[in-house]
């Protein structure tokens, strides 16, 4: 029998469909993962359920792996006799436009600015951001965030409208669909393509298309120790973070719109996760020492990011999406209105994909379980270390999925792992660390998917790390090419505002522009973060005086 979506007698829920936009060479590669767990098919044999998938990127270098899999899905869905119009799956690969293209783009950007939302200001002080004597990169290179920017728009707004249409399909595609849903948008934070076009695809998709119907999930890939260089370095993810911050904030993103309209309301309706990839990094980059250091060095990235995609995608079509949907309540993404706690800064949910034992690296199949046991117990200690999280953080909440070969896992490990995580959350009742076992189709692998939610940004080592890069930068036209989200309206976020003394947001032209955001929140200097349970509990301060106690 269907369910209905919360089936409140037995506790019982329906399935959700699972849809998703990826952007750049990470969401390529994440959208393609989703497809590789071959659990979609299983979603598809309901007749009610849909899947929509969507990847863009600036050229196609990195979309072939993709393709290949779009090829091998549909044919898998013709094996079961599965129809494939109940999947739609396409790959957008953009071209560079020519330079005056791009320009013309841009010098009309104050008209579809103002066809898009009639409060947005007509600047007469408006003038391309772009600095007209750049060159334009190629595709293939890593892209300025506010090149990036400029080139979604001239594909969304301009010439056929193309990117707009896709959005338009893959909308209509989610409609169809007769069940639940919950949209994804996976990303790099420090990619230049992705964080560059996120900012405005996410508005477009989840507060004109949707309507803020159907949750949608920012998915974002951190950097790691191994990572490529990418444009702007480690300077460039201070903007982005604080973009994606002055979105998620309830406060900060009041801010934002008290200015510029509700247009720019959080998109992300259904959380936010950032995914730390070191832990896996340091696991799995010391694999080889042999062939070529150069061959050797993208292999081991190759198997990092994979392993952590693969991890993730496989963890959101558990149980037909309900493992997720579940996951975000804590968060306070999925439940009633009357629910909804107000968190703060502590908006970002970190999903840290865990990885305890490679085989062949510190011990080998076949040697005493006692050693393997060994072995996973330090990896497990390394967790603090390689999360991301600064030294002494703490939340309410912790959950963990761990998988392991059942003969593995026992008593003294799993104490070592509640351990582990009791470092993080809060002392005596106020704190909890949820725990789920399960066994891996590889006897050799174990790991944990370990999901902590109430993380601020200043939370974030790379945050403080990403600053003091970001202030080490002279050029002021280096900065703004990091910078995207508020770039058509003349706002440079992450810096001071010009007319307002304390206010965050550079007018860039010279005149008014700003967001009603103190700049010290946007630097991570604002008073330290309080943990959710006093964030909620000053929130809600009023109300409990109307508490009747009982005998």
């Amino acid at each position: 029998m269907a369910l209905s979506m919360y089936h409140s007698a037995t506790g019982a829920q329906s399935p959700h469909c699972i849809h998703a936009i990826g952007i750049g060479k990470t969401g390529a590669y994440m959208v393609e993962a989703l497809l590789r767990t071959g659990e979609i098919e299983d979603m598809l044999e309901d007749p009610r359920a849909r899947f929509t998938g969507l990847s863009i990127d600036i050229g196609d270098q990195d979309q072939h792996e993709l393709k290949e899999y779009m090829g091998g899905f549909n044919q898998r869905l013709e094996e079961r006799a599965i129809p494939t119009d109940r999947a739609q799956v396409r790959a957008v690969s953009l071209d560079v436009p020519e330079k005056k293209d791009l320009m013309t783009s841009l010098n009309r950007w104050r008209e579809y600015l103002k066809m898009e939302y009639p409060r947005y200001y007509w600047n007469p002080n408006y003038e391309p951001w772009l600095p007209g004597d750049m060159e334009m990169p190629k595709a293939g290179e890593s892209i300025p965030r506010a090149v990036s920017k400029a080139i979604y728009g001239h594909y969304y707004y301009g010439e056929d409208k193309s990117l707009e249409k896709e959005l338009d399909d893959f909308v209509a595609s989610i409609n169809a669909t007769k069940l639940p849903s919950i949209v994804l948008i996976f990303f790099s934070m420090s990619g230049g393509t992705g964080s560059g076009m996120v900012v405005d695809l996410a508005r477009h998709l989840s507060n004109v298309k949707l309507g803020r119907r159907i949750p949608v999930v920012g998915v974002a890939s951190m950097p790691f120790s191994g990572d490529e260089e990418h444009a702007g370095g480690d300077a460039a993810l201070f903007p982005t973070m604080n973009e994606i911050d002055c979105m998620l904030d309830d406060a900060k993103n009041q801010g934002v719109m008290a200015v510029w309209g509700d247009l720019y309301k959080n998109p992300f309706t259904g959380g936010f996760f950032a995914l730390p990839q070191e832990h896996s990094w340091q696991r799995l980059g010391s694999y080889t020492k042999a062939g070529k250091p150069a061959v050797r060095d993208h292999l081991r990235k190759m198997v990092t990011r994979k392993f952590v995609n693969d991890s993730f995608t496989r963890f959101v079509v558990q149980d037909y999406g309900r493992l997720l949907f579940k996951m975000l309540r804590p968060a306070g993404f999925t439940g009633a209105p009357h629910e909804r706690n107000i968190s703060g800064d502590r908006t970002w949910t970190v999903f840290d994909v865990a990885k305890f034992t490679h085989p062949g690296v510190e011990v080998l199949p076949g040697e005493p379980r006692s050693k393997w046991r060994e072995v996973v117990g330090k990896w497990i200690g390394y967790i603090p270390q390689f999360s991301g999280l600064r030294e002494g953080f703490k939340t309410d909440y912790i959950e963990a999925h761990t998988v392991s070969p059942r003969e593995l896992w026992n008593e003294t490990l799993q104490k070592k792992l509640e351990s582990t995580l009791g470092e993080y959350v809060l002392d005596g009742e106020d704190g909890t660390v949820n725990t789920t076992l399960g066994e891996f189709f590889d006897e050799l692998t174990a790991y944990s998917n370990i999901v902590i939610p109430g993380v601020a940004k200043s939370d974030f080592t790379a945050f403080f790390k990403a600053r003091d890069a970001y202030d080490a930068i002279e050029s002021w036209e280096d900065k703004l090419l990091m910078h995207s989200w508020l770039l058509d309206l003349g706002v440079m976020l992450s810096e001071q505002s010009i007319r307002f003394d304390g206010m965050a947001g550079e007018c860039i032209w010279g005149c008014a522009c700003w967001v009603v955001v103190p700049h010290e929140a946007i630097r991570g200097d604002a008073p330290a973060s309080k943990d959710l349970t006093v964030v909620q509990a000053e929130h809600i301060a009023m109300m409990t005086k109307t508490v009747v106690p009982t005998p």
